[in-house]
């Protein structure tokens, strides 16, 4: 089984449609194109706003892939709001305000990324708003770090994981998303698009690509959940300040990561 099918396992949101509808290793694709470049600071996006809290898809996977991006001599840097306040440790953080004016290109050119690479981030939909799964208008507890992202896009390659159609790189196939989801698809689009059941396994076969050894443990990542749990972290499906991920079966995670292992 390929790290594409692995991550595709259990889909109940339509990837495995667009994954039928675009035949291809996506994320095999995603990290050679990445191996290419030359080290250096790499942005990565992710916070997603759920009743209150930042949702718990996004920055566990984002976690670890910053983490095996510093170890591999890259200089990881997450790109976030504060709904992520205090969520990623050591690892170097900017957080973006919501609802105010943000200098993109000062940003840019101070941290000149190699590279931008989004987990589980809203992204402004066809519409011009800001939705989540249920099609709620989100853009008040949204800070507009996709624009930072379709900026950057212009100098730097990028990446970006999804698993519903309302996230940063789903324009790639808005038209699909239109015709066989049930959502508003986002419009922001990236040079290379990966599709995962749930985005943070995305995040970990990303990292299966880069360096297998590098893959968390079940136990790593069960205690990293916890941790952004007890800063207030909710299940995106369930709405509920819990340890679990889109709803499904906490049991599932281990088993993702022994199958990329």
């Amino acid at each position: 089984m390929s790290v594409d099918e692995i991550v595709l396992q259990h889909s109940e949101r339509g990837m495995d449609i667009l994954a039928r509808l675009h035949k291809k290793e996506h994320i095999k694709e995603a990290v050679s194109a990445f191996k290419e470049l030359k080290k250096g600071t790499v942005f990565l996006y992710t916070g997603f706003w759920v009743a209150g809290f930042a949702e718990t898809d996004g920055p566990v996977g984002t976690y670890f892939l910053a983490r095996a991006l510093n170890a591999l001599g890259y200089r990881a840097v997450i790109v976030t709001d504060e709904y992520c306040r205090d969520f990623f440790k050591e690892i170097e953080t900017l957080y973006l305000p919501i609802n105010e004016e943000i200098n993109y290109k000062d940003i840019l050119e101070k941290y000149n990324p190699i590279a931008h690479i989004s987990i589980e981030r809203c992204g402004k939909n066809i519409n011009g708003k800001y939705e989540n799964a249920r099609s709620q208008d989100i853009s008040p507890y949204t800070a507009k770090i996709d624009e930072l992202f379709t900026i950057g896009r212009k100098k730097a390659p990028t990446f970006a994981i999804g698993d519903g159609g309302n996230e940063v790189g789903m324009g790639n196939y808005k038209e699909d998303i239109k015709k066989h989801l049930s959502l508003v698809p986002c419009k922001v689009e990236c040079d290379y698009l990966m599709l995962a059941t749930v985005s943070n396994w995305g995040a970990y076969g990303f990292i299966a690509y880069l360096d297998k050894k590098l893959i968390p443990s079940f136990k790593e990542v069960d205690e990293y959940l916890s941790y952004i749990v007890s800063l207030g972290s909710v299940d995106g499906i369930k709405k509920e300040c819990v340890k679990s991920v889109d709803g499904k079966e906490w049991s599932l995670e281990k088993e993702i990561l022994n199958s990329l292992r």
